[in-house]
């Protein structure tokens, strides 16, 4: 393999590792501010609490699909470079990047 071809492959694990570790900060944020309670209010009154919760939930709901693809694109990616310098290691070649 070439250095050109392991600075392409390293840029994108790169990437996928500063996305995965955004997306997981902003669900960290998220549901910091969600609460863990049972709201036992009437189908009439809703508390703000409980309509705040509500859209907290929906918020992590719609990013989930987002974190377990960013996560397994980047283990993937994880597996790819481990391979790629496990091949190098045993053909006998210096890794230089």
């Amino acid at each position: 393999m070439t250095a050109y071809a392991y600075s392409v492959v390293m840029s994108i694990w790169a990437v996928l590792l500063a996305a995965f570790v955004a997306v997981m900060v902003y669900r960290g944020n998220l549901t910091q501010h969600e609460t863990d309670q049972l709201f036992l209010n009437d189908e009439e009154t809703v508390s703000p609490a409980h309509e705040e919760n509500d859209e907290i939930v929906r918020k992590v709901n719609a990013i989930q699909p987002i974190c377990t693809g960013v996560g397994g694109a980047f283990f993937i990616m994880s597996l790819v470079v481990g391979g790629m310098i496990f091949v190098n290691l045993m053909a006998g070649a210096t890794l230089r990047l």
